[in-house]
């Protein structure tokens, strides 16, 4: 092992590929015009990506 610590987070709704966070670049990627909603309400929050980041490196390695 390389000790490199890789995660991801990818959400949807009703079925479909909503948003998907690219943890290297800490941004969402929106999936179609609805999601693109909800990404620029969770980038002008501006937290939203640093405390994935924080979850997969961290919190979801604990368990």
């Amino acid at each position: 092992e390389d000790g490199s610590i890789r995660g991801f987070d990818q959400l949807g709704y009703d079925g479909k590929d909503f948003l998907t966070f690219d943890k290297d670049t800490m941004t969402y990627t929106a999936a179609d015009a609805g999601a693109q909603v909800t990404k620029r309400k969770w980038e002008k929050e501006g937290t939203v990506a640093e405390q994935m980041k924080f979850y997969l490196e961290n919190t979801c390695i604990e368990w």
